[in-house]
């Protein structure tokens, strides 16, 4: 297991760090942005003022301000960008894994090892969390070295708190592609229908956001319940959120390595 493991992130080392330095280099830019935002902050709210309510509800914006960089960062970074970048990354991860095994025909070595389907099924798990977990600890952290050299203070305990909720956010996220990469034989299969899936939840939380008639929508949308803003903002962590995230992590992650189990692969 920890061989499949092992082999699987040295083939994935190149991508994640490419996923990593991204992550890292936007970090960058938005933390070397905030004290010249900082300093202008009356001409940009002002700015800001004249754009419809609308657009700031549909990006989940819940304030406008530049007194800290948690809340600058909370508006220009965790709002799309860092989410953007893990759903991208861990839906590639969650499609190669089991359908890209088998579309390419290499599942056949794996099935041939003396080990079994539900050991296998958990080495490719593992790769996503340990891609993910490298992604989140350099993509969100590096916020210690940038604020050092830019002179910025920051808060750390709320930092931790998004990279927790983020991390379930993307745990989440990747344990509903793994589901669908142990049901299909094609990775475009798994792209199609997990982003399908993921845009539609995108969609109605915008909706829900929009519309208090429609506010209800939101309760279906794992972007709902990933909120940046409670741990960057107010400093808090909603374990309702979190469970409802372990609950998707769980059934997802289950469902998936009973099916893969007990599915007829065609080698």
């Amino acid at each position: 297991m920890l061989n499949i493991f092992w082999r699987t992130v040295k083939d994935r080392k190149t991508s994640l760090a490419v996923y990593s330095l991204a992550g890292l280099v936007f970090m960058w830019m938005y933390v070397a942005l905030f004290p010249s935002m900082k300093e202008q902050a009356e001409v940009f709210e002002k700015m800001f003022e004249s754009l419809p309510e609308a657009f700031f509800k549909a990006f989940g914006i819940e304030s406008l301000g530049f007194s800290t960089i948690g809340q600058f960062l909370a508006m220009e970074h965790f709002s799309i960008v860092w989410p953007l970048m893990a759903i991208i990354m861990l839906v590639s991860i969650a499609g190669s894994s089991l359908a890209g095994e088998v579309e390419k025909g290499t599942v056949e070595l794996l099935l041939s090892s003396p080990i079994s389907r539900l050991k296998i099924f958990w080495a490719k798990y593992l790769v996503g969390l340990f891609s993910l977990l490298v992604f989140a600890v350099i993509s969100i952290f590096a916020i210690a070295p940038l604020s050092a050299i830019h002179g910025i203070s920051y808060n750390l305990p709320d930092f931790v708190l998004v990279a927790v909720i983020s991390f379930l956010f993307g745990w989440a996220v990747f344990s509903l592609g793994i589901l669908f990469s142990a049901i299909f034989s094609e990775k475009s299969r798994v792209y199609m229908f997990t982003g399908a899936i993921v845009l539609v939840m995108y969609v109605l939380n915008v909706i829900a956001l929009l519309s208090e008639n429609l506010d209800w929508l939101k309760y279906a949308s794992l972007f709902h319940y990933y909120d940046y803003n409670a741990a960057l903002i107010d400093g808090t962590l909603d374990i309702v959120n979190a469970g409802i995230f372990g609950g998707v992590i769980i059934v997802c992650s289950v469902v998936g390595a009973w099916w893969f189990t007990r599915r007829d692969i065609a080698v």
